[in-house]
């Protein structure tokens, strides 16, 4: 019998000698070239013709080295172990350092927020397990050779059920010669390390996974403080209707003087904050001579806290023992978007304070003939006494759109100055 060989476009056994495939038409001038490299060189690329003791550590050390490897083959336990340890190195990493990453965002974008430590942990996490997935998925690419398989079999994991099912039957196939039809090596194979492009390759889908868990954490984040948040306006709205009872029982009582609270403490975000004085005002506030829209503010509290607390993280993390609470309302005469939860409020006695990222989530876009309140929170890093603020000034901003480039009116920034007396 005639000696074979296989053809390396469709992998069909034809003789030796033969310079294009029966069956194909693909030329075969390389063949005899090939053969010889991958003889000479097939036992330092590990190809599945030079078999080695295979284990854990040295599977992990090929599939390291062929990261960016396509067109060779790797032995089905080769590829097992070398999957093992990549499950076993991601659980790891997303035990040490994931759950961190999940937990909370490492910066936002509107209002500019970055936490620098998270931010390292975020990119460090998203490189490795980056690494990790390229390695698994060129592995199984070269799995699929090894089985006489093209890696476009790969695309059946876009089906699904079935196609996830089919790449797993696939990846336990035995070894076929023909598969070495997928043996092109370089004259001078170059390590992936030594490329510009495998590097510029990891740090485009580095950036876009992370990009990708930070916006999963900040919606779960957004998710449990909204959560938070609905609880506590509710506690609030409770107190705000105990108030008004108590005003219209006696006229004769000072609203605005100090009481003892029902509640030993306030909630924001997800933090319960102990209460050691307050002093709640009344406010007359309307503002009705924008965009047919009306903004109210009828109450605010000033809160001395039982000690010290810190809000934030990182470089934006800061000690507070007093909070100003503001109650406002709003009516929308027509479609408008209103930001008072990024308002900045700056007291009588020097300080200035941007809204608390837990406040009410009631503002944003509202449409024509909507209501919309809920509370604002400032922390003050200092305070003495709740005595000691008599006054605040508030800015926020509010617009609407228009296709009049000469509408003023469009952009508007609302500031006014509270009296607490």
């Amino acid at each position: 019998m005639s000696e074979t060989k296989y053809c390396i476009n469709c992998g069909k056994a034809i003789p030796t000698n033969a310079t294009f495939c029966p069956f194909c038409g693909a030329t075969q001038d390389k063949v005899a070239s090939t053969e010889d490299q991958n003889t000479i060189t097939s036992e330092q690329h590990n190809t599945p013709n030079q078999p080695e003791h295979v284990n854990m550590w040295t599977a992990l050390k090929l599939g390291m080295r062929q990261t960016f490897t396509w067109s060779q083959r790797i032995t089905r336990p080769q590829y097992w172990w070398l999957y093992l340890d990549l499950v076993l190195i991601s659980l790891v990493l997303t035990i040490i350092l994931g759950i961190r990453a999940y937990s909370y965002p490492a910066f936002i974008l509107s209002p500019l927020h970055v936490n620098v430590l998270q931010t390292v942990l975020l990119l460090i996490f998203s490189a490795l397990m980056v690494w990790t997935s390229v390695m698994q998925f060129t592995a199984s690419a070269r799995r699929l050779h090894d089985s006489n398989r093209s890696a476009h079999y790969l695309w059946f994991y876009l089906l699904p059920l079935v196609g996830p099912i089919l790449i797993i039957v696939f990846l336990c196939q035995r070894s076929e010669p023909a598969g070495k039809r997928f043996d092109r090596l370089a004259s001078q194979p170059k390590p992936w390390t030594h490329k510009w492009w495998t590097w510029c390759l990891l740090v485009l889908l580095t950036l876009g996974y992370a990009a990708l868990i930070n916006i999963t954490a900040r919606d779960t984040a957004m998710d449990a403080a909204l959560t938070t948040t609905s609880k506590s306006a509710t506690t609030n709205s409770d107190d705000s209707y105990s108030d008004s009872d108590s005003e219209e029982s006696s006229d004769s009582t000072d609203y605005d003087s100090d009481s003892e609270s029902d509640s030993d403490s306030i909630t924001i975000g997800d933090d319960d904050i102990d209460i050691a004085d307050q002093k709640a005002y009344s406010t007359s506030f309307t503002d009705s001579s924008w965009a047919k829209s009306t903004f109210k503010i009828d109450k605010v509290t000033v809160y001395k806290t039982d000690g010290t607390y810190t809000s934030g993280s990182g470089n934006d993390k800061k000690d507070f023992n007093g909070v100003v609470k503001v109650h406002m309302s709003i009516h929308a005469g027509q479609d408008i978007s209103a930001y008072p939860t990024q308002a900045k409020l700056s007291t009588n006695d020097g300080q200035q304070v941007e809204a608390d990222m837990d406040s009410d989530d009631f503002d944003g876009d509202l449409n024509s003939g909507t209501d919309s309140d809920g509370n604002l929170y400032f922390v003050l890093s200092k305070l003495s006494s709740v005595k000691d603020i008599t006054s605040i000034r508030l800015k926020w901003d509010a617009s609407y759109d228009t296709d009049d480039y000469d509408d003023d009116n469009a952009y508007k920034t609302f500031d006014t100055t509270l009296n607490l007396n």
